[in-house]
């Protein structure tokens, strides 16, 4: 016999968040893995003794981790998915009872309190700990960079103001007088016989950010370069910086960037670097070696000089094949939070606040990884 659904709604309903959310949910697994007595431990300079109670910091960074994590990078779509996402009500910990805050509450937070802080810096680092603690870190590391977008357009460049000569400075206002009244929110503007460099053109919209791209005829982007530092057996990720864009320098220089950061903030050694043929570069081969490292990278044909005849040599070893079969890894990782994390362009502005967000997937990732590795809590 064919069913029908009843119109008649229940009066009472006795009901939990708890049996909304499936024993083999992402959100359950990581959810014990964040230390929300730490978090408000390293909030709590921050706030005043008197004044009427604040929204509790820790749900604060839960929602923005749980956001990142359903792919929500939006705060007012953020508020629209505590409203009727369940599982995600209860990985903040807000009953049904309680109203969402407003879209305002993070961005406030975040630049008068956390973003200046470096708060979600020590959150990855104590992620990292946690891995070390556990006995999930070899000494066997790969580097990486890539290219992400910032919330900004071509549109927004334009030249860095100099001293004109008057004849220039006429033409310049004849050109302004004849241009007919536009949208300025979404402006017409033709660059055709225009060359723009970062040495001579800068965003209105975003200033540390610059015109990018890998090279081989791979269109130019306005965004950041990301420097990444993995773990090759567990994929689990050492270091995260974010640099403007200066060409190969901005991944060389981040790289060994990274690579001190993480001695000095862990206290442990890295035995080996794998990466690609953009840090097959002299200096950076060089660095290596001074901090006695050895440096499995893809080898270029080209280069005479002694230390690239010594990394060549190095390629007929087993580990260094290893290493290259295990660089995919990280290249894999930046696919998963550009496809899921919202990785794939930015949302805030600023060196400063992108590198703040940068922190936030990255810890993101790591607890994801975390969660499949250790042993689920009793």
């Amino acid at each position: 016999m064919m069913g029908t659904s009843d119109p008649q709604p229940s009066l009472y309903y006795h009901i939990s968040l708890e049996q909304f959310v499936t024993a083999d949910h992402p959100m359950r697994k990581i959810r014990p893995l964040i230390d929300t007595a730490r978090i408000r431990q390293l909030c709590e300079p921050l706030y005043a003794d008197t004044g009427r109670p604040s929204i509790p910091p820790e749900q604060l960074f839960l929602a923005l981790l749980g956001g990142y994590l359903l792919g929500v990078t939006s705060e007012r779509a953020l508020v629209r998915e505590l409203t009727g996402n369940l599982v995600l009500r209860w990985f903040v910990g807000l009953d049904l009872d309680t109203a969402p805050w407003d879209h305002s509450t993070f961005s406030q937070n975040r630049k008068r309190r956390f973003t200046e802080r470096g708060l979600l810096e020590q959150l990855f680092d104590e992620s990292v700990a946690l891995a070390i603690k556990q006995r999930l870190v070899s000494p066997h590391t790969t580097l990486d960079g890539t290219l992400v977008q910032v919330n900004a357009s071509h549109k927004s460049f334009v030249p860095i103001e100099v001293f004109l000569k008057p004849e220039e400075y006429k033409k310049r206002i004849r050109s302004l007088d004849a241009t007919p009244v536009q949208d300025p929110g979404n402006p017409t503007v033709t660059f055709r016989g225009e060359r723009r460099a970062n040495q001579t053109h800068v965003s209105t919209t975003d200033p540390d950010a610059k015109l990018a791209n890998k090279g081989n005829g791979t269109a130019v982007l306005v965004g950041y370069t990301v420097n990444g530092l993995l773990e090759n057996r567990h994929r689990l990720l050492l270091g995260i910086n974010v640099e403007s864009f200066r060409g190969p320098a901005s991944e060389t220089d981040g790289g060994q960037a990274l690579i001190d950061r993480f001695h000095r903030t862990h206290r442990r050694r890295i035995q080996t670097v794998g990466a690609d043929k953009g840090y097959f570069a002299q200096s950076f081969l060089r660095g290596l070696f001074k901090r006695r490292i050895t440096p499995h990278i893809a080898a270029k044909t080209t280069g005479r000089a002694p230390v690239h005849h010594r990394v060549r040599r190095l390629s007929w070893m087993a580990g260094y094949h290893l290493s290259q079969r295990a660089r995919k890894k990280i290249e894999e990782l930046w696919g998963e939070a550009k496809c899921w994390h919202g990785f794939r362009r930015f949302r805030r502005r600023g060196l400063h606040q992108v590198r703040d967000e940068a922190y936030l997937i990255g810890w993101l990732l790591n607890l994801k990884r975390l969660a499949t590795l250790l042993p689920a809590p009793v």
